[in-house]
């Protein structure tokens, strides 16, 4: 049996990052771009692991740049088998989410396992419903929804019953969810081991993932491709990412050898420069803003920057770190940022103030360093109160980081739409297990 796929996930249409309508558009660009990576390529269909959007809550834009997309799909005959990501479940007593709406419009195929008295009920697909379909003879896609710290348990419950589920002339096999590997952002915690997918290996030829916006491969079994387009600054350093394209051929596969073929192919998207300067050495203002300005443009020259236009600006965030020699208050962010924005003329550039103020330098022979220091003061603070004891350092993380912003002159938009993600990332961690 042969056959070809495309592995996609963390499309996150609908992203208005940095509040700027070229960003959004940039998510709906990458979207179309995969798009037709899958018609050049004549895949037998698309397998769409989670996040098609960034909320749940969608505008009419937003759900007309997801329909273009699948409709040109659908025109080419290329079903999209798809699950829920963590960012489009439909709210509390909604009866219709919006990835159910593209599944009634036939532009998706929503794959999901209920569960029933916590046994999985591993049913085909029909009427809009199932755990797996057959998009080609011989070839079988499992579908589970994202279930966050329930996970681990779920999969151990749908390994017992796919080894009871029939499956006669099933010659490949496909298991999609919306779920992370631990271990590949050492900062983000939760997320499965390889251990508790180990319980699906016997049934399963190929484990989709999303959710994880960095791309990677485990054992030449368990693939993500990455997110679309750059989500976050911090994603600026990370390797290429886009979609897999997968050849699946039984009959090439000798024993122990995969049956299939899965290449990386990198989707165009928005270049995003990081960078750091110290300002350790500079006594006065007048003489980091002279530094600042020939770090930028050095860093300008290497890497290759020239005068954009919106279609090709890149972001440019720019960290300060060290001790700062002054003042903090003489430190005036605007002129930095206008000085970004001389050098490089970006779409958006971020000023980042992560400097520690002279004042509180650690002394010679201390342990513990101020950033330390205050953030188990505020973690202590947090475990006082019942009700964010358990996820307490999260908390305090949290606090930290939007007084920086706050301290960086961020607006009061951007300080809640930060508060707003990362209250959903702490709500969806696993509670951190207490040292024996």
């Amino acid at each position: 049996m042969q056959a070809k796929f495309l592995h996609i996930a963390d499309c996150h249409l609908g992203y208005f990052q940095y509040r700027s309508r070229d960003r959004f558009n940039d998510f709906a660009k990458a979207f179309h771009a995969v798009i037709q990576v899958a018609i050049d390529e004549r895949v037998d269909f698309v397998a769409l692991a989670g996040d098609l959007f960034e909320k749940r809550s969608i505008d009419a834009l937003t759900l007309n740049q997801a329909i273009a997309g699948l409709e040109k799909l659908k025109e080419a005959g290329i079903p999209c088998l798809a699950v829920e990501g963590n960012h489009e479940h439909q709210y509390y007593l909604e009866t219709l989410g919006w990835m159910q709406f593209l599944a009634v419009r036939d532009l998706l195929i929503l794959l999901d396992t209920p569960f029933a008295a916590g046994v999985p009920q591993i049913k085909p697909y029909a009427n809009r419903r199932g755990s797996y379909i057959e998009p080609k003879p011989g070839l079988r896609v499992y579908g589970l929804r994202y279930l966050g710290a329930s996970a681990p348990n779920a999969l151990a419950a749908v390994a017992e019953a796919l080894a009871e589920t029939p499956a006669d002339g099933v010659e490949y096999t496909i298991f999609m969810t919306h779920a992370g590997i631990e271990g590949v952002l050492p900062e983000q915690m939760g997320g499965l081991s390889p251990i508790q997918l180990a319980g699906l290996r016997p049934y399963v030829d190929y484990v989709a993932l999303g959710h994880i916006h960095k791309p990677y491969e485990v054992d030449g079994w368990i693939y993500n491709p990455g997110s679309l387009e750059t989500c976050s600054a911090m994603e600026a350093s990370w390797p290429e990412r886009g979609c897999y394209v997968v050849e699946v051929d039984t009959a090439r596969a000798g024993e122990g050898e995969p049956k299939h073929m899965a290449t990386l192919r990198p989707v165009p998207r928005r270049a995003f420069h990081r960078l750091s300067m110290k300002t350790d050495l500079y006594s006065g203002p007048d003489e980091f803003y002279a530094a600042c300005r020939q770090y930028l443009e050095r860093r300008a020259r290497d890497l290759g920057a020239k005068r954009h236009g919106a279609a090709d600006a890149p972001v440019v965030e720019l960290q300060l770190t060290g001790v700062l020699p002054f003042d903090r208050s003489d430190l005036d962010m605007n002129a930095v940022e206008a000085t970004v924005r001389e050098v490089f003329t970006p779409l958006t550039a971020l000023v980042r103030n992560l400097t520690t103020a002279a004042e509180y330098a650690v002394e010679a022979g201390e342990n513990v360093s101020r950033p330390v220091l205050e953030r188990r003061v505020m973690a202590d603070l947090f475990a006082r109160d019942v009700r964010y004891r358990e996820k307490s350092e999260l908390y305090a993380r949290l606090a930290l980081g939007l007084k920086q912003l706050a301290l960086d002159g961020a607006s009061p938009e951007a300080i809640v739409e930060d508060l707003d993600h990362e209250m959903r990332a702490i709500d969806e961690a696993p509670i951190p297990q207490a040292e024996e």
